[in-house]
């Protein structure tokens, strides 16, 4: 258990920290409205193949993608927990998925979707965003302009 939990950590502060991290200094967004907003294109990716899946899953996925729009605009930067048995999920998801692809040349949708539910909730793991370098840009403005 001990080895699972930092495997998680490790997984996330190298993978997924750095860009999230990068995201949210471009965007001037918290790590929590990045949480959402991912959470809201997946469930808006999960739409356009839903109809293949039948009304029922079609509905569900519609529901969850206003209930997601409407807590990214209403409550962006509300503090989110992310926990280490879904990510745990997610993980096997994707190894189910790239098992799949592997052997059977079965390219899935749930790839994209689980990696982006990946970073978004690897996004919610974050608990300060740094401040940009404002001095590497300012070299890199000089040199642009020399």
């Amino acid at each position: 258990m001990i080895f699972l939990h930092r495997l998680d950590r490790w997984l996330g502060r190298t993978l997924f920290h750095p860009s999230i991290i990068a995201a949210c200094q471009l965007t001037r967004q918290t790590q929590y409205a990045v949480h959402r907003a991912l959470w809201f294109f997946a469930f808006c990716y999960a739409a356009y193949f839903a109809r293949e899946l039948g009304w029922a899953w079609a509905a569900y996925v519609w529901l969850g993608a206003v209930a997601t729009f409407v807590s990214a605009t209403w409550f962006p930067d509300r503090e989110v927990r992310s926990h280490g048995w879904f990510r745990f999920i997610l993980w096997q998801l994707l190894a189910y998925d790239l098992i799949g692809l592997a052997l059977a040349d079965r390219v899935s949708a749930g790839i994209a979707q689980t990696l982006i539910l990946l970073f978004a909730e690897y996004a919610a793991t974050i608990k300060t965003i740094p401040p940009r370098r404002k001095r590497a840009r300012r070299a890199n403005h000089r040199k642009a302009h020399a």
